[in-house]
């Protein structure tokens, strides 16, 4: 009797422990099926940010000429009606704000000056810069630019002469040079890689931006502006995520001549080597599925 209620026991508590484990399993199905009904699966297009780069370059700056004066006629006179401390209208300003005085020498006929054709020009020196690009496709990305150059601001005149017998009448000399000069420019730049015109790896590259440019010379006030920049350019792969590329840069600003009394237009050209890394933040999975689609079409 004692061994018949011990096994009646045992097959009640199976009985039920397998009752509890069938009712967990359909429990369990019961709340996972509205999840996996209810899962979204995203895809390339869900993603506004494709991928994220950062580049580092060094390169050329080429300079530019502000100010190009015409020689004077000879039939040319010149009022000066102001006291030396004043600035006369045939003055040329040096880098230390004061006027030259090779601008105010005169010839021995006391009527013509000995120097003319005034010219200042930015040399062209190192540059050195850096991109943060955010894709928004495979082929546009958005840039954050800044770049650092250093030059040397140099004036030069055209040596007229005592008179017209001087052996060194019409030599070009430099009257005046600034050796700290510096270009500070920093903006914003649309990027595009022209994948499907690659050429032997190399992607062509064009892009158009706007940003702030800071000239600063040892003495003088800095000339500020705004800028409108177009860049051309070529990049080829190193490695999965390290691209190399060749780019040049074209700036076009205005900036205050104090010898003309107006703007000025100048162009910074600078030539650049640099190398670029690519951050994705797209799943594996994503891009290995927008890759295949893209080998597809």
């Amino acid at each position: 009797m004692k061994h018949s209620l011990l096994l009646f026991l045992v097959l009640m508590l199976a009985l039920a422990t397998g009752t509890s484990a069938q009712e967990s399993d359909l429990v369990s199905e019961e709340y996972a099926e509205p999840v996996q009904r209810n899962m979204v699966v995203r895809d390339y297009s869900d993603y506004t940010v494709k991928a994220y780069s950062v580049s580092l370059y060094v390169g050329h700056f080429n300079g530019a000429t502000f100010l190009d004066l015409d020689p004077l006629a000879d039939r040319t006179r010149i009022t000066e009606d102001g006291r030396p401390d004043e600035l006369w209208p045939n003055d040329i300003l040096a880098y230390d704000g004061t006027p030259l005085e090779e601008g105010r020498l005169k010839r021995s006929d006391g009527l013509r000056y000995r120097y003319d054709s005034a010219r200042k020009e930015i040399e062209s020196g190192p540059a050195l810069g850096g991109r943060v690009g955010i894709f928004v496709s495979d082929n546009f990305h958005l840039d954050l630019t800044g770049s650092y150059a250093q030059g040397k601001a140099v004036t030069t005149m055209v040596y007229q002469g005592m008179d017209d017998t001087d052996p060194r009448k019409g030599t070009r000399e430099v009257v005046d040079e600034d050796d700290g000069f510096s270009v500070l420019r920093g903006g914003l730049a649309l990027m595009y890689d022209a994948r499907r015109a690659a050429i032997w790896g190399f992607v062509p590259r064009l892009g158009f931006g706007l940003g702030g440019v800071i000239n600063s010379y040892t003495h003088l006030e800095d000339k500020t502006g705004l800028y409108l920049e177009g860049s051309l350019g070529l990049t080829t792969g190193i490695t999965g995520n390290l691209d190399i590329y060749g780019q040049v840069d074209l700036n076009m600003f205005s900036v205050d001549v104090e010898e003309l009394g107006y703007s000025n237009m100048i162009n910074y050209t600078t030539f650049s080597l640099g190398l670029s890394w690519f951050f994705d933040v797209l799943p594996p999975q994503v891009r290995a599925a927008h890759i295949a689609t893209q080998e597809a079409n």
